[in-house]
């Protein structure tokens, strides 16, 4: 009995070197992708041994193929199209783990933002001799403007994201009939135009 005794203690070490776990791991492809702000979809490629399952945050827009799955596997990650203003990003966790600790990889999506332009002001009556109009651009993108009356002008020239006053030269008016001015502000995706007469 002793020496059985003696040979299972000398075998212990052993036996808890192979009770010990192994660290998972996991990982996936991309990590990092995008999709325009009218939707779009991504598949993430799974790649462990183990079983996993994927977690989106809990106010995410996005939809998944599946959720749950053992060893390497493709996740389809569905974003629907957005009005965001700004662009937005949807982090996605895939996780495994053994017994005893667990592995996570993310998958950044970023979704990019609604054109919008907005163009408000006081459209009155231009004096036949010329004058200005003072108007607030709103954009969320860099913005152009064009006009179809010729010698009008907009300072600034165009501009960038966020809230400008423009100010509208108008020359006078020689055709002798009041007219009708129209100036377009534009950015890629989206435009608003400012109407306004001018005395003839």
């Amino acid at each position: 009995m002793k020496k059985a005794f003696l040979i299972l203690l000398a075998a212990l070490p052993l036996i808890c070197a192979c009770a010990e776990t192994f660290s998972p791991v996991i990982q996936i492809t991309p990590s990092l992708s995008s999709v325009p702000y009218t939707g779009g979809s991504v598949d993430v490629t799974v790649m462990t041994d183990l079983p996993w399952k994927v977690v989106l945050e809990e106010d995410s827009p996005a939809t998944l193929s599946k959720a749950y799955g053992v060893g390497d596997d493709v996740v389809t990650v569905n974003i629907p199209a957005t009005d965001n203003w700004t662009t937005s990003c949807i982090k996605v966790q895939f996780y495994c783990r053994s017994n005893s600790s667990s592995s996570y990889k993310y998958a950044y999506i970023t979704q990019g933002y609604k054109p919008y332009i907005y163009v408000s002001g006081e459209s009155g009556l231009v004096d036949v001799s010329g004058g200005t109009v003072f108007v607030v651009v709103t954009a969320n993108a860099d913005w152009t403007w064009s006009c179809d009356i010729a010698g009008v002008t907009v300072q600034p020239n165009g501009g960038q994201t966020g809230n400008y006053t423009a100010v509208i030269s108008v020359p006078a008016n020689t055709s002798g009939q009041v007219r009708k001015i129209t100036v377009n502000f534009a950015i890629d995706g989206d435009s608003d135009s400012f109407v306004f007469f001018q005395a003839g």
